[in-house]
């Protein structure tokens, strides 16, 4: 029986994207039951032959679902939302490879997890070492502190987390309040009850508008160890755009979306106040060296 929809999002991904592929098709729960898992490719207009390489490569294997320009990330995931009806649905980055047993024991943990709406796997970089895919909700003061250099300093760095997805404990299940989407499972339910991911993100902080209307309504964000996946990190990105432009348009949408207008200009003055703040001390320096030289 499937169980769960394998969506992945494609923009010129060709000379990446059978490793994703690859590594589902090798997953053990689905050699042994190839229904298990369904796959998906949204391709967002491709022009390097990616659609025609994933036809040849995977055949019937594959459900393509053509969208015919770069729509962007949440609204290629609501077209192959729209196009599937298994009861889970996992996002997988083409930068990204599932390990051994990645689907079953997600699957696993939301079907013994009612209130669990989403569900993150635990990402390694290549090297092996654990990725950063966990954060908590924006406060205003933790917003201030990843945004400005203070968030760095030792004493402030533990209160700067926000979505900046700092540091958790990465060995053991938790709940948590958002998890990246480079491999993320979601439940069919939670997406038919709150509405699919907000088209107007582009690319970046859907997932996290998505978590939070999530919570809003009583689901909750779990982290599964059990589930593990490799990350690459930006690989569709690399070279395409400006990466740190795209996110601050987004994180300003979402600030703007769930916090209003008033919370994020008091924010954006006080981040352009530290600037005041740091031209007085330097001035005072001056003027302090002045008078020691004399």
């Amino acid at each position: 029986m499937r169980r769960v929809d394998v969506v992945v999002v494609c923009w010129n991904d060709k000379d990446k994207i059978a490793t994703a592929l690859d590594s589902v098709f090798a997953l053990g729960e689905v050699k042994a039951d190839p229904e298990f898992a369904h796959v998906v490719i949204s391709d967002n207009g491709s022009s390097d032959g990616s659609r025609e390489f994933v036809a040849e490569r995977y055949g019937a294997r594959v459900q393509i679902v053509e969208n015919g320009a770069n729509l962007g990330f949440a609204a290629a995931c609501n077209r192959a939302f729209a196009a599937t009806s298994s009861e889970y649905v996992f996002l997988l980055n083409p930068d990204a490879e599932l390990k051994d047993g990645a689907l079953r024991e997600i699957v696993a943990f939301m079907d013994a997890t009612p209130a669990c709406g989403i569900t993150g796997s635990r990402i390694y970089n290549y090297d092996g070492s654990v990725q950063e895919s966990l954060g908590e909700f924006d406060t205003w003061a933790g917003a201030f502190l990843r945004s400005s250099a203070w968030g760095e300093l030792p004493p402030l760095r533990r209160f700067a987390n926000g979505a900046g997805l700092r540091s958790f404990g990465y060995d053991v299940p938790r709940k948590v309040d958002l998890a990246i989407g480079a491999a993320l499972a979601i439940r069919r339910a939670t997406i038919e009850q709150i509405g699919p991911f907000d088209e107007r993100f582009f690319l970046y902080h859907e997932e996290v508008d998505f978590a939070k209307r999530a919570a809003v309504a009583g689901w909750e964000t779990w982290f599964v160890p059990a589930s593990e996946a490799v990350h690459e990190g930006m690989g569709s990105a690399r070279g395409q755009y400006n990466v740190e432009q795209r996110k601050q348009t987004s994180r300003r949408k979402y600030w703007i979306k769930h916090h209003g207008r008033t919370w994020y200009y008091s924010l954006t003055g006080a981040l352009v106040g530290r600037y005041a703040l740091y031209a007085g001390v330097v001035a005072a320096a001056v003027v302090l060296g002045r008078r020691l030289l004399r």
